[in-house]
């Protein structure tokens, strides 16, 4: 059974492997802290939180691409405004920490 054109297999690849970062990145920031002495300092946590926000970007907007390629044009617009607002909001938040 091969793969089929349009199964979002790729968008799907994306969204597990963000989800998997973000996981990871979520257990550092929020869950060791609580389990442990570990500290984790401000310019790193700043970066983590950053890879946090474009792991969860990338898995989202992924995931909305492949949904929206099985429906109309009009969810293929919506989709691209979003896309564009969270690149947008990531380029701020880029531009906000240098």
């Amino acid at each position: 059974m091969g793969d089929k054109k349009g199964n979002g297999g790729f968008a799907l690849l994306c969204c597990f492997i963000a989800f998997g970062v973000a996981a990871v990145i979520a257990f550092i920031l929020y869950l060791l802290p609580l389990v442990s002495d570990v500290t984790v300092g401000s310019n790193v946590m700043d970066i983590l939180s950053l890879i946090f926000t474009i792991a969860s970007c990338v898995g989202l907007a992924f995931g909305a691409l492949a949904f929206a390629g099985r429906h109309g044009g009009f969810v293929k617009v919506l989709t691209a405004i979003f896309v564009l607002v969270f690149i947008a909001a990531i380029v701020l938040i880029v531009v906000g920490m240098v």
